[in-house]
């Protein structure tokens, strides 16, 4: 079998770093959560300080899943539904009820997983080799002000390959066939753990767009209805990491003004599937609120922008190869830069 030129394609490697998993008004004190990411089964659950921890979800006694019968929390710990072995934060076991002395083997039997929550964010920090985590994820701001509300979020689960997601950063040649933009300007900025796109794009209600399935509203047309209308906008996409992307835009016109945050991640279930999330929070830019039926489409919109992209990442295959011309962005440099999540730090 032929190695392939790029660790990220290689089987079973996922890349170092941080992950979304979870936004924080899905896990509340004392909840409990089932995942699967990285071709395991996890849990998350909330302690009753409001620390939020991410385990490997089944014991190491007898194997059940932590978090069976919706979970048990008792403070900070969560304990097995099975025969009671209770497990903090870090993995460690901490007491067995019906046991004078808790198992050397036991103590440090079960993985815990480092955790970030920020910005309404809740993110697990994967590394095979267990390293420690790198503080590359920024805070936000604007998170948390008054007039900007919570993340307005949707998932989705597709076959794709973190590696298609993340080219989307530096493709500037699908958006008039894509997105139904013509492009105005566009710079890619690379930093050790980041890489920016700086973008202007045109609404053109001529150019071709695909149209994600499954809305319930006309894409096209409400895309299209504002096409002709002269707005000074311009956006900042940022990749954190190998998989997350934070976008930050302002528009303004005559008939209205906004900024906005989106928040755009991959996280891997497995080999051949990805969980992908978009979330939006949109504030005004100027002293009046924003109309309640904006703030409501302004999301959905969003959503299908990224589902745009979707269709495409969905059934495409990867060329490790790939013949590029002199309009195409700088993809090989972006997969020099992504592959170093896949290797050893060292």
């Amino acid at each position: 079998m032929t190695k392939a030129k790029y660790a990220f394609l290689e089987t079973g490697n996922y890349a170092r770093g941080w992950h979304v998993v979870l936004f924080s008004q899905e896990l509340q004190v004392s909840e409990v959560k089932q995942l699967h990411y990285f071709g395991r089964d996890l849990v998350a659950y909330r302690g009753e300080s409001g620390r939020a921890a991410i385990l490997d979800a089944h014991c190491p006694h007898l194997g059940a899943n932590l978090g069976s019968g919706e979970g048990r929390v008792s403070g900070d710990t969560i304990a097995c539904p099975f025969h009671g072995w209770t497990f903090d934060p870090d993995g460690t076991c901490v007491e067995i009820p019906y046991a004078s002395k808790i198992p050397d083997k036991a103590v440090n039997a079960l993985r815990g997983w480092p955790v970030l929550e920020k910005n309404g964010l809740i993110a697990m920090w994967y590394d095979p080799h267990e390293g420690d985590p790198e503080n590359y994820l920024p805070d936000i701001a604007e998170w948390g002000d008054s007039g900007w509300g919570d993340w307005v979020f949707y998932r989705s689960r597709i076959h794709a390959k973190a590696c298609d997601v993340i080219e989307n950063i530096v493709d500037i040649a699908h958006f008039p066939h894509v997105h139904g933009g013509n492009v105005k300007a566009f710079e890619n900025r690379f930093g050790e753990r980041t890489v920016t796109q700086l973008s202007t794009i045109k609404r053109d209600p001529d150019a071709m767009m695909i149209t994600p399935p499954g809305l319930d509203f006309d894409y096209a047309e409400t895309r299209n209805d504002n096409a002709g209308v002269e707005a000074d906008a311009w956006g900042d996409a940022t990749y954190h990491g190998p998989s997350v992307m934070y976008y930050y835009t302002e528009s303004r016109s005559p008939e209205i003004s906004f900024r906005s945050w989106w928040v755009n991640s991959h996280t891997p279930v497995n080999q051949k599937e990805l969980d992908l999330c978009s979330a939006v929070i949109v504030s005004s830019l100027t002293d009046e609120p924003l109309p309640d039926d904006f703030v409501s489409m302004y999301p959905q919109m969003a959503h299908a922008a990224f589902g745009q992209d979707v269709e495409i990442w969905k059934d495409k295959i990867y060329r490790e190869e790939p013949i590029l011309c002199d309009g195409d962005g700088p993809v090989t440099k972006l997969r020099r830069w992504y592959e170093q999540f896949y290797l050893p730090r060292e």
